[in-house]
């Protein structure tokens, strides 16, 4: 896969960003290409148990990485309903990825 191809699956003024599924990998692996536009990027999410490979093709990747929440922590949802006053994430790490940058993400 080349630059020019993966130019086409984002329009840069429509889409905060796209997931576009490129092969499906005969049921292993997924391979996709995945577009920001400039400025924007992903809510805090985690990858659960997914094994991904990244690599920046163009542009510059910032990767924020946060502490997983505890258990017993405030955090959690109170049982029978209710507000629960829900401490900071607690951020550990700040990376960034340039064009050609790879890396690597392990959701477990």
């Amino acid at each position: 896969m080349t630059y020019f191809y993966v130019t086409i699956y984002n329009d840069g003024v429509s889409y905060r960003y796209t997931r576009n599924l490129v092969d499906s990998g005969n049921e292993r692996f997924n391979l996709m290409a995945l577009c920001w536009c400039e400025g924007h990027g992903s809510s805090v999410h985690d990858h659960s148990d997914a094994h991904c490979f990244v690599k920046v093709l163009d542009g510059r990747l910032k990767e924020t990485m946060f502490d997983w929440p505890s258990p017993t922590s405030p955090t959690q949802a109170a049982v029978g309903g209710g507000d629960v006053e829900q401490e900071p994430l607690r951020q550990i790490a700040i990376n960034y990825y340039d064009r050609d940058g790879v890396t690597y993400i392990n959701g477990l």
